[in-house]
């Protein structure tokens, strides 16, 4: 009984405490959640009082969270279009990310150029034999659309086209698409046909990437200019609507030790 009362004693004790704890909404980009998650992990040690709940969920829903009042703080790993900006709505860059070709470890070809690769993704190139590779179709896979790094990767390459005042896709229809940078990479590590694309950031050992244009994918080349796939990495709020806490949070992710964890993963940071 008194072991039972202790127990209950010390549970009304916590309470206030957990009714006091902070939690600060952050969705979005899946390029940027991969590193935020990291960065919200090191901020929760330094105040256990606050938690950063971090989503998932593609460029265009992390804009929209925004806007619609549905997070706090939105993630994107691409520039805002024309109509998505709003005067309330702030936009702050963190960092910068290059995109990776990847393929099959098991795949001979080394490097594309931007002309083999816009084939490819339009389907007018189909076997790995037409770029140098193995007598196998090529297996293109690509991002959904509301992804960051389809539409830099695509607006990069000139994949697109207007239809009247809007820009879209124009890659094959037949690409296989997956919604996350980790998809991409299990899709292709399984399967010795597959070609794609995903956060320099994201890349292990499970996938290879491919030289563009005879430039590896390295954090050195990117710092230089000489790898030239790369896109921002951004964090948006209102003003009106972002607390201290997440303020704070996002003063943390800027600061000197935010922007050393940022460049320890394979980042560019905005500030040094």
């Amino acid at each position: 009984m008194l072991y039972r009362l202790a127990s209950l004693l010390a549970f009304i004790t916590l309470l206030p405490m957990q009714a006091q704890a902070k939690t600060i909404t952050v969705s979005g980009s899946t390029s940027v959640s991969h590193v935020l998650e990291v960065l919200a992990e090191t901020y929760q040690t330094q105040h256990p009082d606050t938690q950063i709940a971090v989503q998932g969920t593609g460029s265009s829903a992390g804009i929209a969270a925004v806007k619609q009042n549905a997070s706090e703080l939105g993630m994107s790993s691409r520039f805002l279009e024309d109509d998505e900006i709003r005067p309330d709505v702030e936009s702050t860059i963190i960092a910068h990310d290059g995109i990776a070709l990847v393929v099959n470890k098991a795949n001979p070809v080394n490097t594309l150029t931007k002309a083999q690769v816009i084939a490819i993704y339009q389907g007018k190139i189909t076997n790995w034999k037409e770029v140098g590779g193995p007598d196998l179709p090529i297996a293109v896979v690509s991002r959904e659309n509301a992804s960051g790094s389809r539409f830099s990767f695509e607006d990069f390459m000139g994949l697109t086209r207007n239809i009247g005042d809007k820009k879209v896709s124009d890659i094959n229809a037949k690409v296989l698409v997956v919604n996350t940078n980790g998809m991409v990479k299990s899709l292709i590590a399984r399967n010795r046909h597959a070609l794609g694309y995903l956060s320099l950031g994201s890349l292990d050992d499970s996938v290879k990437a491919l030289s563009y244009e005879g430039i590896t994918p390295t954090l050195t080349h990117l710092e230089s200019g000489e790898y030239q796939i790369s896109r921002p990495f951004i964090m948006l709020y209102k003003n009106a609507k972002i607390t201290s806490e997440g303020r704070d949070f996002l003063d943390f992710v800027l600061s000197k030790e935010g922007q050393s964890l940022l460049h320890e993963r394979g980042y560019i940071p905005v500030r040094h």
